[in-house]
């Protein structure tokens, strides 16, 4: 019986698919690995799946070179927005090599970013159908913004440039508002985004009471980094959750799927912080508004009346300077006339007068009536918005004193600890000692001093 040798078999093998496969073939897999080491190679476990479940039909290793990986990867990053990834699909120009040690593996000569790009949007549309399907895509959308949102949450990396803009805008805007805000630390680009950025959120919804809304700033990643974004579990928590959300995520030419569901959506973090201050800004230009209008209407009210007590003046020193004025021979031969005339006259003038006087109090009393239901009006708004301003620096102080309370020192002694010094500082690592060293120990109750034998690292 002749027999070949595995090498030779494998040659044979090599040599059949060399001439099977002269030319490129363009493939479609699913990229399951992928992996870039230090030489600039990118190695690739590519995988064929059914569509309804998902099962894995066929399997391969690619590799793209450091040399081809080069011009590939910006074209396809710059094309579709995004890097190459585990899970996506991909079309490949590939040319089929068999290795006598290696085995089966594909070298990967091009890309087609247009067929991952159509992938991806299609991905994209499925998420918002199914978001709409459930009736969750709206919700938060739908929640009463709040007039005046001065606690904030931030969702961010503590790195990120674009917390560091929001930051400084919120701090030192113009008006001098002021804003309490809490940063609730996440992975804002990778794998563990969508994880890191719903955990955030479980966090917040531990203290629903305390926030108004949530800022969610990603700002200063690589645009192709958006895509982690399009998740459907990410928007439907930003969806469902209870406090109003506004994305910054920190680009002007896409929508992601959590740009989509958030209650506002903003171009950048910067225009975060801006949109927040332009919420203060327009209350308190209202608030002048209605004090300017107070005071005009005062003004008006009071200079009408005076104008016509004026009027009513003038009109009677008229009247009485033409009746002192007349002709002095007609006063003669009607004296008797003109007494009898002054007297009714004069009583009709004082009648008149009377009448003058019950409208002018009359009118008086009403403005003055109106004045003080305005005032009580604006008084009962200035004490509600002062009361409710009261009630949050006191669950401030409240919150502040129970973190004081439970980080005192005593309270950690009391539990059974002991804080050991050496010359006054507390001793943390044993190498830092030396034989010989004095040490003191203090606990709940009292302190002992000892000396150090041996140490034992």
């Amino acid at each position: 019986m002749n027999a070949i040798t595995l090498f030779e078999l494998n040659n044979q093998v090599k040599q059949t698919l060399k001439k099977g496969f002269a030319e490129t073939v363009w493939i479609t897999a699913e990229i399951t690995e992928l992996q870039q080491n230090h030489s600039g190679h990118c190695y690739l476990q590519l995988a064929d799946k059914k569509e309804e479940d998902a099962t894995i039909l066929a399997t391969a290793r690619g590799t793209i070179w450091a040399f081809t990986f080069r011009t590939l990867r910006p074209y396809f990053e710059t094309t579709t927005g995004r890097s190459l990834a585990k899970g996506m699909k991909v079309m490949l120009n590939v040319e089929v090599v068999f290795h006598e040690v290696y085995g089966y593996s594909l070298n990967i000569r091009d890309i087609d970013p247009t067929y991952t790009l159509g992938d991806l949007e299609q991905k994209k549309r499925e998420i918002l159908m199914q978001l709409e399907k459930d009736g969750i895509i709206d919700m938060n959308r739908e929640l009463e913004f709040p007039i005046l949102p001065k606690n904030i949450a931030v969702i961010s990396s503590p790195t990120a440039a674009g917390l560091g803009d929001f930051m400084n805008q919120i701090e030192h805007n113009s008006s001098h508002f002021r804003f309490h805000v809490k940063l609730f630390p996440a992975i804002m680009q990778g794998e563990k985004t969508t994880e890191s950025v719903i955990a955030a959120l479980d966090r917040i919804y531990e203290y629903e009471s305390i926030f108004d809304v949530v800022v969610i700033i990603r700002g200063g990643g690589s645009q192709t980094d958006l895509g982690w974004f399009d998740s459907y579990d990410i928007a439907a928590n930003i969806a469902q959750f209870p406090i109003p959300v506004i994305s910054g995520i920190g680009h002007e030419r896409d929508e992601t799927i959590a740009d989509r569901v958030a209650h506002v959506r903003v171009k950048t973090p910067t225009a975060a912080a801006t949109f927040l201050i332009e919420l203060f800004a327009q209350q308190k230009m209202h608030i002048e508004s209605l004090q300017a209008d107070m005071v005009t209407g005062v003004q008006e009210l009071l200079y009408e009346q005076k104008t016509h007590q004026l009027l009513l003046a003038t009109e009677f020193k008229r009247v009485v300077t033409a009746l002192l004025t007349g002709d002095d021979n007609r006063l003669k031969l009607l004296s008797k006339r003109m007494e009898h005339a002054s007297t009714l006259y004069t009583r009709h003038c004082l009648n008149h007068l009377a009448t003058l006087k019950g409208r002018m109090d009359s009118r008086t009393t009403l403005l003055f009536e109106r004045l003080h239901n305005v005032l009580n009006t604006k008084g009962g708004e200035v004490k509600q918005r002062a009361a409710r301003v009261l009630d949050d620096h006191r669950r401030r102080l409240e919150l502040a004193a129970t973190t004081v309370k439970y980080a005192d020192p005593k309270k950690v002694l009391e539990r059974g600890y002991s804080i050991t010094r050496l010359n006054g500082k507390a001793v943390k690592q044993a190498d830092t000692l030396k034989v010989g060293d004095i040490l003191e120990t203090e606990m709940v109750a009292g302190k002992i001093r000892s000396e150090v034998k041996t140490i034992d690292n």
